[in-house]
């Protein structure tokens, strides 16, 4: 699941949820820690929530005890009304008060800061897995963002007990203030493509996927596509190559990446035998044999061979998407200009 994050400051807050709706994103965060002289938030807290609730996007939001009181309602239940479907709790509700607001609202545990005993206590006081879900921070400082190996234990652990997780990745152009770094869950998420982030997110157990930043563009729409295809998107330069979708071997190779029903019995002649460096597209030729037409794209630097054309060159943009490419997962390779 692809979610976006919006916020009350941002006075292009509803057209966002606008364009995200219509690009496939399912749910949005936000966060309702209102300070009381703020009432323009407030209100915009209500226009918010309001249009996700037009557009059928359920809201998860961070909430305080002071919410309803800085929103004019009476409780923290009436926000169900407003569209809120799950509440990120801070840490002075009690164990018995998130159990009853958990009848309500699916109920976000911080899973950046609670570990085993307390998610095992929290369950055994009756709280449902089912309405539970563990949901890390982001971290707008530098330096700051989690490791990947706390990361990873932190999930198992809450696979154990069958709680979903979530977490975020950074968008794209356009960052949130006031550090304008970046809003990833993990630190080595701060400097590299989002999309890549959200690749090793998946890859490590994560359901739910929030985009932190306001500007997500194209970002949006490519995961979206990405999650109900898996077909992996990959783009390349090429003069004489068209692209296409393919599906590679699922005997993994070391060195390649091999396009299975490329082979062709139409001649193959010798042509642009160059060296291959990481991510460069070849097509066996007739000096192959029976190999002749088949296509695949380098792991590694390999030298020239006289038997393999370079017909191609992967973007360095979308090289690291090589490296979680599963077994008879689609390809999709598409052609830019350089």
């Amino acid at each position: 699941m692809i979610g976006v994050s919006v916020y009350l400051n941002d006075p292009h807050a509803i057209e966002r949820l606008q364009e995200a709706k219509r690009m496939g994103a399912k749910k949005v965060f936000t966060s309702l820690h209102i300070p009381e002289e703020h009432g323009d938030l407030a209100a915009n807290a209500k226009k918010i929530m309001q249009a996700a609730k037009e557009l059928d996007m359920p809201v998860y939001a961070d909430v305080s005890r002071y919410t309803p009181k800085h929103l004019n309602l009476s409780s923290i239940g009436d926000l169900r009304e407003l569209g809120v479907e799950g509440l990120r709790l801070d840490d002075f509700f009690s164990p018995q008060e998130m159990i009853e607001l958990s009848h309500q609202f699916h109920i976000a545990i911080n899973a950046s800061i609670v570990f085993e005993d307390t998610v095992r206590h929290l369950l055994e006081d009756g709280l449902s897995p089912e309405r539970l879900i563990a949901w890390h921070n982001f971290y707008p400082r530098k330096e700051t963002g989690l490791c990947r190996e706390f990361f990873r234990r932190q999930n198992q652990m809450f696979e154990k007990y069958g709680i979903p997780v979530a977490a975020y990745i950074p968008g794209v152009k356009e960052k949130r203030g006031p550090l304008f770094a970046g809003l990833p869950t993990l630190e080595d998420h701060r400097e590299i493509h989002p999309f890549v982030a959200a690749l090793e997110l998946w890859e490590m157990g994560v359901q739910e996927i929030y985009i932190s930043d306001p500007g997500f563009g194209e970002l949006l729409s490519e995961l979206v596509e990405y999650e109900e295809s898996q077909a992996m998107p990959i783009r390349f330069t090429s003069e004489t190559f068209a692209g296409g979708e393919f599906m590679p071997r699922p005997d993994f190779a070391r060195d390649l990446i091999r396009l299975m029903d490329t082979r062709t019995r139409t001649a193959v002649e010798p042509h642009n035998t160059v060296d291959r460096p990481i991510g460069t597209i070849g097509q066996d030729n007739c000096g192959y044999g029976r190999y002749q037409g088949e296509i695949h794209i380098a792991k590694r630097d390999l030298p020239a061979d006289e038997r393999v054309n370079v017909i191609g060159q992967v973007i360095k943009e979308d090289m690291d998407r090589l490296a979680y490419l599963k077994p008879l997962q689609k390809i999709r390779l598409i052609r830019v200009k350089k």
